[in-house]
């Protein structure tokens, strides 16, 4: 018996190698083939990792819906084209370049993915690419690897009202882009000139940096223990935030988002809250530690 059971998890292990190999050399998600041994000048093409996750398309400016992807490799020598595939989850009518070309001394190409120029109501499209050719490396983590999913979005302003129970009752409003797909980006979180990013999905909320930006994150809240991530307003100084604005009378200078804590939303009421581990204002005339931040759709 214990000999059957060691088979059986030996070739579960060589399965999964199995499927860590298979190459994007297919139009169909669900139809790759294996791929074959790395040859031992593999040029390792794959997607840059700055790439971006989230464009924002503008329907006044139709040169917005044509979105540059960059590729590298680990060389510069000679001219190199890569096959491109386009997956099935990618958005009905979203093109891409079918192959992607290095020229000669470089170690950086271009592709292409073209939105429908007629899209003009607020809505996201995805594009999901893989690369296909003996050239990449499925066995090695690269930068931003020979999958890239990305989403494209034309964006609505929304208003959402927030406020701070037994701290500050008044509501501030903050001004919002929906990206489509439950994903909203406020640009100017509070006036401090900073963004948070809120995405709904599946009934549950959750709160995340936009990309690149440069306030401080931490897996441990405040190295406590505590086993949950923060997001302080702190780069290499403490961050300003003014819910009613600069004139508005409240200067907060330390707030501490506790990102995943005690999530909630109230679909029927469009509304939801998260958790501040710490918050205090410049003068120190209000502080509180575990505070909800509470938050409505108007």
């Amino acid at each position: 018996m214990k000999h059957n059971i060691l088979s059986s998890i030996s070739a579960l292990v060589i399965m999964l190698l199995i499927a860590i190999g298979f190459g994007a050399c297919s139009s169909s998600d669900d139809d790759y083939e294996p791929a074959a041994a790395l040859s031992a000048n593999n040029q390792q093409v794959h997607f840059a990792g700055d790439n971006e996750e989230t464009v924002i398309l503008d329907p006044s400016d139709k040169s917005t819906y044509k979105i540059g992807v960059k590729v590298l490799r680990n060389n510069k020598k000679g001219t190199l084209t890569v096959p491109v595939v386009k997956n099935s989850t990618t958005t009905a009518g979203v093109t891409a370049d079918e192959e992607v070309v290095f020229a000669d001394g470089d170690s950086v190409a271009t592709l292409t993915v073209s939105i429908p120029d007629t899209a003009t109501v607020p809505q996201a499209f995805t594009y999901s690419l893989s690369l296909c050719s003996d050239e990449v490396d499925p066995y090695s983590y690269l930068d931003g690897g020979i999958t890239l999913e990305a989403r494209a979005s034309i964006p609505t302003p929304v208003k959402i009202q927030f406020w701070i129970p037994n701290y500050l009752e008044q509501k501030w409003e903050e001004t919002a882009d929906d990206l489509g797909g439950g994903v909203y980006r406020i640009t100017d979180f509070m006036h401090s000139g900073y963004g948070l990013v809120l995405t709904i999905k599946d009934g549950k909320r959750s709160l995340s940096l936009p990309a690149g930006s440069p306030l401080y994150t931490e897996d441990d809240w405040g190295g406590y223990g505590y086993g949950t991530p923060a997001i302080w307003w702190f780069t290499d100084d403490y961050v300003h935030l003014y819910p009613y604005g600069k004139e508005g009378g409240v200067d907060i200078n330390d707030f501490e988002i506790l990102p995943t804590y005690n999530c909630q939303w109230y679909a029927a009421r469009n509304s939801g809250a998260f958790y501040l581990g710490y918050f205090q204002t410049a003068d120190g005339s209000i502080s509180g530690y575990w505070a909800p931040v509470y938050f409505q759709f108007e």
